[in-house]
Order: C-alpha cells, then sequence, then structure tokens
C-alpha cells in the first residue's frame, strides 16, 4: 500500500492549481457540455429581495481496484446555506 501511495494521483486543492493541469481542465469542460446539453440551469436575472446560490467545483480521481486512475471527475455544484 505504501508503495502504491507514492504514485497516486491526487485531488486538487483550488481552482487555480486545477488550471495548471489539463486532464482538470478536460474535465471541467465534459462536465459544462454535460449541464448544458442537459439544460440544467437557466440564466435569469437577480432579484432584489433573492439571495443568489454560490457554486464551486469539486475534483475526484476515480481509480480503479488496484489503484491505476480511471478516470478525472469534475462536479460543478451548487451551495446553498440556509
Amino acid at each position: 500500500m505504501t508503495l502504491m501511495s507514492g504514485c497516486a494521483e491526487t485531488e486538487p486543492s483550488s481552482f487555480e492549481e486545477e488550471m495548471q493541469q489539463l486532464v482538470w481542465v478536460h474535465s471541467m469542460v465534459e462536465e459544462y457540455d454535460s449541464i448544458v446539453c442537459n439544460s440544467v440551469w437557466d440564466v435569469v436575472p437577480t432579484l432584489a429581495d433573492k439571495s443568489l446560490v454560490s457554486s464551486r467545483w469539486l475534483y475526484k480521481v476515480k481509480k480503479v481496484v488496484y489503484g491505476s486512475v480511471e478516470k478525472h471527475k469534475a462536479r460543478f455544484v451548487g451551495c446553498v446555506f440556509l
């Protein structure tokens, strides 16, 4: 297990770090294309008496059983705090 932990890829800790690696940029584009293709959201004007929903990117390295990288996954999620 120790041998595999040295070569395992990790998720980026910030957007700036993610933008420097092409594999994460491709996963972000794939997620964005999926959102647009499925009409997940509509852009609407903001209202003065309503709060906005913030958003963020989440990154995950998907691995197969033996520890090799299967996929780099980026998710765009909305964050609502009540």
